[in-house]
């Protein structure tokens, strides 16, 4: 189940190698041109209507999600219209559930994937849900009328903490305009992004974990990612460049994002709803690496929940690289994200 949750999330998002890197690509090169956030007052708004941002990935750089709504709390007069705004590249939901009904396991969120839109002006009292979005490389947005007088949260069914509130009030009581929201979105957006760049420095720069093989080579420990409270940092710890044939490279998933560490070969990447990205091929791990065939991991499941995640042997993938030579590699759900790199041996 949680290959299939998570795969259905990205089917949209990479459909083959080309255009995995292709989106990437496009994105960080969005980024660079673009300024230091996108206000979510940028675009005007309609009268009655009050817009946020669903997450967002930096910016300046891709690799850096941010998993928080912007702000996480409004407060609007009854009547109002909330527009949530994603921007993309990684997928979230905007869900409300009713009384007595819990948000999912992320593990268990699939029926949530599509859309339940609401039939009209929103009381409380029933399932109100986005879906994923985006679906792909174009921004989408989502929107709620609320009727009622009250408190309102809501979630993302596939990041846990990502959890925001709606408080609606009488009309004529103090309530934010769109600039107040927009300024304390962005001030949020800012401390985030500082603490993802933070994270993504960190796992960039720490050694490697290594020990030593009894045959005189080394087993190298790649890390797939890492969280924070507030964000997601889609990246690999970059491999050593002493590596040397004959070596093993571990990757090794403490995130709390499901991964996958796969060399194409130079076939085409399969598309994230096919079952062969929850497989583990040619078979399980250790496998003898060369350059010419495909290799995958399998999807190797998050170091979460907190005190109860699955242990680090099933979060990890070890494969020996038999020559000199050069192994791309990329975790196909989090492609348009730019989540890849590269082996090196010598």
């Amino acid at each position: 189940m949680l290959y299939r949750a998570w795969t259905w999330a990205r089917k949209s998002c990479v459909r083959g190698a080309g255009a995995a890197l292709a989106m990437a690509v496009a994105f960080a090169l969005a980024a660079c041109a673009g300024e230091e956030a996108t206000p979510a007052g940028q675009v005007a708004t309609a009268p009655g209507v009050i817009a946020l941002r669903a997450g967002l990935n930096d910016p300046q750089d891709v690799n850096i999600a941010v998993l928080m709504f912007l702000p996480q709390s409004i407060t609007v007069p009854v009547g109002t219209t909330v527009e949530w705004r994603f921007a993309g590249p990684e997928p979230h939901t905007v869900t409300f559930f009713p009384p007595g009904q819990q948000p999912p396991s992320p593990d268990q969120a699939e029926p949530f994937f599509a859309p339940t839109p609401p039939t009209g002006p929103y009381d409380g009292t029933a399932l109100v849900n986005s879906g994923l979005l985006p679906q792909g490389p174009s921004a989408a947005s989502f929107r709620v009328t609320f009727s009622k007088p009250g408190t309102y949260r809501y979630v993302c069914v596939i990041h846990p903490r990502m959890v925001g509130t709606v408080t609606v009030v009488p009309s004529g009581q103090q309530a934010d305009d769109q600039q107040q929201v927009t300024q304390r979105g962005d001030q949020e957006l800012q401390q985030w992004l500082q603490e993802g760049r933070a994270a993504k420095q960190r796992l960039l720069s720490q050694q490697p974990r290594r020990t030593a093989n009894p045959d005189g080579t080394t087993t190298w420990f790649v890390e797939m990612g890492t969280t924070t409270e507030h964000t997601d940092v889609l990246a690999f710890a970059p491999v050593p460049a002493t590596l040397r044939a004959g070596d093993r490279v571990t990757f090794v998933n403490n995130s709390r994002a499901p991964h996958t560490a796969t060399f194409l070969g130079g076939r085409s990447a399969p598309s994230p709803d096919s079952p062969e990205v929850g497989q583990m091929v040619p078979g399980p791990s250790p496998q003898v690496l060369n350059a010419q065939s495909y290799f995958n991991t399998g999807l190797l499941p998050p170091n979460a929940p907190p005190g109860n995640a699955p242990p680090e042997a099933v979060r990890s993938f070890t494969f020996v690289i038999s020559a000199a030579g050069t192994y791309p590699y990329v975790c196909i759900l989090h492609a348009p994200s730019g989540m890849a790199g590269t082996i090196v041996a010598q």
